[in-house]
Protein backbone atom coordinates (compact mmCIF):
# COMPACT_ATOMS: atom_id res chain seq x y z
CA UNK A 1 0.00 0.00 0.00
CA UNK A 2 1.07 3.42 -1.27
CA UNK A 3 1.77 5.68 2.25
CA UNK A 4 -0.32 9.11 1.11
CA UNK A 5 -0.47 12.02 3.77
CA UNK A 6 -4.27 11.01 3.87
CA UNK A 7 -3.68 7.39 4.38
CA UNK A 8 -1.41 8.63 7.34
CA UNK A 9 -3.90 11.04 8.62
CA UNK A 10 -6.54 7.86 8.72
CA UNK A 11 -4.01 5.68 10.23
CA UNK A 12 -3.01 8.67 13.07
CA UNK A 13 -7.20 9.12 13.04
CA UNK A 14 -7.19 4.48 14.13
CA UNK A 15 -4.46 4.94 16.88
CA UNK A 16 -5.94 8.27 18.77
CA UNK A 17 -9.38 6.40 18.80
CA UNK A 18 -7.74 3.39 20.26
CA UNK A 19 -6.25 5.45 22.56
CA UNK A 20 -8.62 7.64 23.96
CA UNK A 21 -10.59 4.32 24.44
CA UNK A 22 -8.33 2.80 27.09
CA UNK A 23 -9.26 2.78 30.92
CA UNK A 24 -7.18 2.73 33.78
CA UNK A 25 -4.11 4.41 35.70
CA UNK A 26 -1.71 5.84 33.36
CA UNK A 27 0.62 2.72 34.22
CA UNK A 28 -2.06 0.74 32.36
CA UNK A 29 -2.89 2.24 29.89
CA UNK A 30 1.03 2.97 29.12
CA UNK A 31 1.05 -0.96 29.15
CA UNK A 32 -1.74 -1.32 26.76
CA UNK A 33 -0.26 1.10 24.39
CA UNK A 34 3.17 -0.78 24.74
CA UNK A 35 1.28 -4.17 24.95
CA UNK A 36 -0.42 -3.61 21.15
CA UNK A 37 2.77 -1.72 19.44
CA UNK A 38 0.77 1.95 19.62
CA UNK A 39 4.05 3.80 20.34
CA UNK A 40 5.92 1.70 17.73
CA UNK A 41 3.57 2.42 15.48
CA UNK A 42 3.34 5.89 15.94
CA UNK A 43 7.05 5.86 15.70
CA UNK A 44 7.08 4.31 12.15
CA UNK A 45 3.97 7.01 11.34
CA UNK A 46 6.36 10.08 11.92
CA UNK A 47 9.37 8.40 9.81
CA UNK A 48 7.15 7.87 7.29
CA UNK A 49 5.89 11.35 6.98
CA UNK A 50 9.62 12.07 6.53
CA UNK A 51 10.40 9.87 4.07
CA UNK A 52 7.02 11.14 2.16
CA UNK A 53 8.68 14.85 2.52
CA UNK A 54 11.41 13.69 0.52
CA UNK A 55 9.58 12.05 -1.87
CA UNK A 56 6.94 14.52 -2.63
CA UNK A 57 7.30 17.28 -5.25
CA UNK A 58 4.40 19.76 -4.32
CA UNK A 59 5.91 22.71 -2.21
CA UNK A 60 2.30 22.75 -0.39
CA UNK A 61 1.96 19.44 0.31
CA UNK A 62 5.61 19.40 2.05
CA UNK A 63 4.95 22.44 3.95
CA UNK A 64 1.48 20.46 5.12
CA UNK A 65 4.00 17.17 6.06
CA UNK A 66 6.60 19.50 7.86
CA UNK A 67 3.55 20.51 9.83
CA UNK A 68 2.43 17.27 11.04
CA UNK A 69 6.23 16.58 11.92
CA UNK A 70 7.02 19.23 13.83
CA UNK A 71 3.55 18.99 15.93
CA UNK A 72 4.38 15.36 16.42
CA UNK A 73 7.96 16.46 17.79
CA UNK A 74 6.33 19.20 19.96
CA UNK A 75 3.21 16.82 21.27
CA UNK A 76 5.56 13.83 21.79
CA UNK A 77 7.62 16.31 24.54
CA UNK A 78 4.66 18.25 26.29
CA UNK A 79 1.81 15.42 26.69
CA UNK A 80 2.06 11.86 28.60
CA UNK A 81 2.35 9.23 26.05
CA UNK A 82 -0.64 7.33 27.71
CA UNK A 83 -3.25 10.42 26.61
CA UNK A 84 -1.77 10.65 22.99
CA UNK A 85 -0.48 7.22 22.04
CA UNK A 86 2.63 9.38 20.81
CA UNK A 87 6.11 8.34 23.24
CA UNK A 88 10.15 8.37 22.02
CA UNK A 89 10.23 9.38 18.61
CA UNK A 90 13.10 8.85 16.71
CA UNK A 91 15.49 11.31 17.63
CA UNK A 92 17.24 11.45 13.90
CA UNK A 93 13.57 11.73 12.31
CA UNK A 94 12.95 14.65 14.81
CA UNK A 95 16.81 16.55 14.29
CA UNK A 96 16.09 16.15 10.56
CA UNK A 97 12.46 17.86 10.77
CA UNK A 98 13.72 20.71 12.59
CA UNK A 99 16.69 20.87 10.64
CA UNK A 100 14.36 21.34 7.33
CA UNK A 101 12.01 23.86 9.35
CA UNK A 102 15.57 25.73 9.90
CA UNK A 103 15.72 25.90 6.56
CA UNK A 104 12.17 26.66 5.93
CA UNK A 105 12.84 29.95 8.09
CA UNK A 106 16.05 30.81 6.33
CA UNK A 107 14.41 30.82 2.77
CA UNK A 108 10.81 32.41 4.63
CA UNK A 109 8.82 29.63 3.06
CA UNK A 110 6.62 28.91 5.96
CA UNK A 111 3.09 30.88 5.87
CA UNK A 112 0.95 32.85 8.43
CA UNK A 113 -1.06 29.53 9.50
CA UNK A 114 2.59 27.70 10.59
CA UNK A 115 4.11 30.67 12.25
CA UNK A 116 1.00 31.07 15.10
CA UNK A 117 1.43 26.89 15.31
CA UNK A 118 5.06 26.98 15.52
CA UNK A 119 4.82 30.31 17.87
CA UNK A 120 2.74 28.41 20.09
CA UNK A 121 4.90 25.15 19.87
CA UNK A 122 8.02 27.86 21.12
CA UNK A 123 6.57 28.63 24.38
CA UNK A 124 7.64 24.94 25.46
CA UNK A 125 11.17 25.93 24.09
CA UNK A 126 12.19 22.84 26.21
CA UNK A 127 10.51 20.97 23.69
CA UNK A 128 12.63 22.77 20.54
CA UNK A 129 15.88 23.90 21.82
CA UNK A 130 17.56 20.90 22.91
CA UNK A 131 17.73 20.09 19.06
CA UNK A 132 18.48 23.58 17.52
CA UNK A 133 20.29 25.02 19.97
CA UNK A 134 24.47 25.13 18.65
CA UNK A 135 23.30 23.79 15.44
CA UNK A 136 19.67 25.72 13.71
CA UNK A 137 20.21 29.01 13.99
CA UNK A 138 17.21 30.15 12.42
CA UNK A 139 14.65 27.56 14.62
CA UNK A 140 16.66 28.41 17.61
CA UNK A 141 16.62 32.75 17.00
CA UNK A 142 12.31 32.29 16.12
CA UNK A 143 11.60 29.65 19.45
CA UNK A 144 14.13 32.32 21.58
CA UNK A 145 12.27 35.85 19.95
CA UNK A 146 8.56 34.10 20.80
CA UNK A 147 7.20 35.99 23.71
CA UNK A 148 6.40 33.04 25.94
CA UNK A 149 3.80 34.86 28.43
CA UNK A 150 1.14 34.81 25.83
CA UNK A 151 -0.13 31.31 23.86
CA UNK A 152 -1.54 32.62 21.27
CA UNK A 153 -3.54 30.73 18.52
CA UNK A 154 -6.25 32.38 16.15
CA UNK A 155 -9.60 31.16 18.46
CA UNK A 156 -12.81 31.05 15.98
CA UNK A 157 -11.18 32.63 13.17
CA UNK A 158 -10.01 29.62 10.44
CA UNK A 159 -13.68 28.51 7.82
CA UNK A 160 -14.97 25.36 10.09
CA UNK A 161 -13.58 21.83 8.38
CA UNK A 162 -9.76 23.75 8.04
CA UNK A 163 -8.47 21.33 10.70
CA UNK A 164 -10.29 18.13 9.43
CA UNK A 165 -7.99 15.25 8.17
CA UNK A 166 -5.06 16.37 9.30
CA UNK A 167 -4.16 13.61 11.51
CA UNK A 168 -3.69 14.70 15.46
CA UNK A 169 -2.51 17.82 14.37
CA UNK A 170 -6.32 18.69 13.58
CA UNK A 171 -7.31 16.71 16.47
CA UNK A 172 -5.52 19.02 19.06
CA UNK A 173 -6.43 22.43 16.95
CA UNK A 174 -9.84 21.80 16.73
CA UNK A 175 -9.98 21.07 20.45
CA UNK A 176 -8.04 24.34 21.06
CA UNK A 177 -11.04 26.35 19.21
CA UNK A 178 -9.31 27.62 16.30
CA UNK A 179 -12.18 26.92 13.76
CA UNK A 180 -15.18 28.86 13.84
CA UNK A 181 -18.07 26.53 14.87
CA UNK A 182 -21.40 28.07 13.62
Amino acid sequence: MEMTIDSLSNQELELYNYTGSLKGTIDQMEEQLQERGIYDKYKNIHKIYLDLFFNTENEETKLEILKRLIFLNWYAQVEPGCYKGIQDLDHTVVFESYSILNEYLIDNKIDKEFTWMLSYYSSWNFAILPFSENNLNALTRFVKEVHTAVLSCPKKQLPKGSMDNRGQMGIYWISCSVEITE
